[in-house]
């Protein structure tokens, strides 16, 4: 008989309420059926208080890695809904990651059990929906309990707009918090007095006022207020008193929530203080829309994504102002003169205070020219068409790739002697998984980037590339923004107008 190692699976979410589901009735089950079957159980693992749909838990990850180690080669659970509910995720486990790495899986209460050849019944995959049915099912009837407590008035959500605090006697009251509410209404009578969301944030910043963010006791790298939480703030209807039903709607797969459309909110009158007059709001609103310009259409310009402040390394704002005269003299036709601005002077001035600008037709001759001289320089091979070496070496993309390659090479030695200290007893099974884990996802992500770099370095994709381009320039075609991108990396502006351009050839 086969050397069996078993682990059993123990896990409860939040909102499993039947009694045979506790944890101390899976160990129950689970533990009684190893030793009636003469299993010996090496580990035990518990994910308790987590949902079964999430991909990462922490007893989960820990079993995964001791499947992966050799720890364990059998996995009993009560029934496959402590593995998971997700149904593609049921399939997963049971028809490819357990039979791969050669573990035998056992549902004590559904009578599966994968055996010595590692199949299981097609009946598994009708359990998983099942499972992931019951998990739809019970989120469905949290949103509709949530739903109607905000009907009655009550506040369930964790956090409350800025310039409203929890009641203390009751969490489910929204007080006005008089220490910043002040704030709420100065922004709003801002606006209201053709202050722009920039210049607002700029002051409240002045006053030493903090951000909602840094009052709320969140760590903020910089307390500065952003025009982005102004515009939030603006834009709020809670400020009238109202309480909005389904503003977010969050994924019972992913836990993760976003934010339904505007149109598609419920909202309902005097639930909590109003700090802001409806008749002020709709004012902010008015302006608002008015002030909201549709661009007609995307103009690809042709230095895009290619220009960065060489001060603070951020990358430059593209914007346009409208010349209506000139030298007093009124223009029939109001032009537009589009230039380039270092956008951190709006949002983190601390950052970077250099509120200079270089014009886009300026910026695009001194780079062109500087292109031109340079291609005019690389030959093209007669024979074989290929573009001369030392041009390819200087490539940022070449130089970056090498470095992720030994990115790889180290984060393969690291793994491998983390793994060893484990074995020695080095360090903990809880520093392994999360060390393991941690190079595991670093690994990944480097493997992609290199598969990325690899596709752009292609040495015959580039020649040809380059080939093409190089004739194209001297038979007098002009350049646009893909082609920019292919042959510079980088192009860098100071306040002195000084121009850094950083080629890939």
């Amino acid at each position: 008989m086969k050397d069996y190692r078993a682990g059993i699976y123990l896990r409860l979410s939040h909102e499993d309420i039947q009694e045979n589901n506790s944890i101390e009735a899976q160990r129950s089950i689970t533990t009684e059926y190893a030793m009636n079957n003469k299993y010996n159980i090496v580990e035990e693992y518990v994910d308790n208080g987590y949902s079964g749909m999430l991909d990462s838990r922490p007893g989960l990850n820990k079993m995964i890695v001791d499947i992966l180690t050799n720890k364990i080669n059998m996995v009993i659970v009560k029934d496959i809904s402590r593995l998971t509910r997700d149904k593609n995720k049921t399939g997963y486990y049971t028809e490819i990651f357990f039979p791969d790495n050669d573990v035998r899986f056992i549902s004590v209460t559904e009578m599966i059990d994968s055996g010595d050849r590692y199949e299981i019944d097609d009946t598994i995959m009708l359990r998983g929906m099942v499972n992931q049915y019951y998990v739809a099912d019970i989120s469905r009837k949290i949103k509709a309990v949530k739903t109607n407590r905000k009907k009655n008035g009550e506040y369930v959500e964790f956090f409350v707009p800025y310039g409203y605090k929890k009641d203390i006697n009751d969490k489910t009251k929204v007080l006005v918090d008089e220490k910043v509410a002040d704030n709420v209404k100065l922004i709003f009578d801002m606006y209201i007095h053709n202050y722009s969301q920039g210049q607002i944030a700029k002051h409240l910043t002045k006053l030493g006022i903090d951000t909602p963010k840094k009052y709320k006791g969140q760590e903020v790298k910089i307390n500065e207020w952003r025009t982005d939480t102004i515009s939030r703030i603006l834009k709020d209807p809670f400020y009238t008193g109202k309480m909005i039903i389904n503003k977010y709607v969050s994924d019972y797969r992913t836990k993760k929530t976003k934010k339904t459309p505007r149109d598609k909110w419920i909202m309902i009158d005097g639930k909590h203080k109003a700090i802001i007059s409806k008749n002020d709001y709709d004012i902010v609103q008015e302006k608002l829309k008015n002030n909201y310009t549709k661009p007609k259409q995307k103009y690809e310009y042709l230095l895009r994504d290619l220009v960065f402040c060489g001060h603070c390394k951020s990358k430059m704002q593209y914007k346009y102002r409208t010349r209506t005269k000139i030298r007093d003299k009124v223009l029939d036709n109001p032009q537009k003169s589009w230039y380039f601005k270092c956008r951190m002077i709006y949002r983190f001035p601390s950052i970077c205070d250099k509120g200079y600008t270089i014009m886009e037709k300026q910026l695009n001759e001194i780079v062109i020219e500087s292109l031109k001289k340079r291609l005019s320089k690389i030959s093209i091979d007669e024979h074989t068409g290929k573009v001369i070496d030392e041009y390819k070496k200087s490539n940022v993309n070449y130089k970056i790739l090498e470095k992720y390659n030994r990115k790889k090479i180290k984060l393969d030695t690291d793994i491998t002697r983390i793994y060893n200290k484990k074995l020695e007893g080095l360090i903990s099974i809880d520093d392994f998984t999360e060390e393991y884990s941690k190079l595991k996802s670093e690994l990944k992500d480097t493997k992609i980037k290199i598969e990325e770099l690899e596709k752009i370095c292609n040495p015959e994709i580039l020649d040809d590339k380059l080939k093409d381009i190089i004739i194209n320039f001297k038979n007098g075609k002009e350049f646009d923004n893909e082609t920019m991108k292919i042959l510079i990396n980088k192009i860098e502006v100071y306040e002195d107008k000084t121009i850094n351009i950083s080629f890939n050839i």
